[in-house]
């Protein structure tokens, strides 16, 4: 169960960077600053193993049928076994940061085209969801969700809880929600201490 939930994580990384930066709707050099997180993400079990055989040889390891045994500390042999076996999660993080370098670069299209086509408007295009900035526990999420479908604010938060229990991925989730989705803006009546 635990390891379906990691392959999940591992496949949606890109997916949810790129997601990110759509619904914020994020300047060109944030583009750029997540593409570089997406391909860092992408060559990162590589990056692993890599620096696992710079450490075997490093501390005089020697190879062994499927794994590494050093002299001293005997810690690092499995330390080493498991960083060079890293390189299996690449089937799973080199997909996810290909599709995520793609939305990235759609995200950057549409954004420019938006940009082009509102010069004359003040303002940005209005975002149908936005956290709450007033009901808010942690990140305003579950009032954003429970205004959102005409839910209780209540239910939303409790249901919340049990799946944060129960559901190993959804504090990434819900991260992902905090990050992806932007924080109501200010009414022009709202003063600026008053929160």
């Amino acid at each position: 169960m635990i390891y379906t939930s990691l392959i999940y994580v591992f496949l949606l990384v890109g997916p949810a960077i790129a997601a990110i930066a759509f619904f914020r709707r994020l300047s060109t050099g944030w583009h750029l600053f997540l593409l570089s997180v997406c391909v860092f993400y992408g060559i990162s079990p590589l990056l692993l193993t890599w620096g696992a055989f710079g450490l075997a040889k490093r501390f005089g390891c020697s190879a062994e049928a499927i794994g590494f045994r050093c002299p001293d500390p005997a810690w690092l042999g499995d330390a080493i076994s498991g960083l060079v076996m890293s390189h299996w999660l690449a089937i799973f993080a080199i997909p996810s940061a290909v599709v995520g370098a793609i939305g990235l670069l759609l995200s950057w299209i549409l954004n420019h085209q938006q940009s082009r086509t509102t010069a004359g408007i003040s303002g940005q295009p209005p975002t149908t969801f936005y956290r709450s900035r007033r009901h808010k526990v942690i990140a305003g999420v579950c009032s954003a969700i429970a205004q959102r479908w005409h839910q209780s604010l209540t239910m939303m938060r409790i249901v919340a809880v049990v799946l944060a229990i129960v559901t190993p991925g959804f504090i990434f989730l819900y991260l992902w929600c905090w990050l992806a989705f932007p924080i109501e803006p200010r009414s022009p009546q709202q003063s600026i201490g008053a929160q």
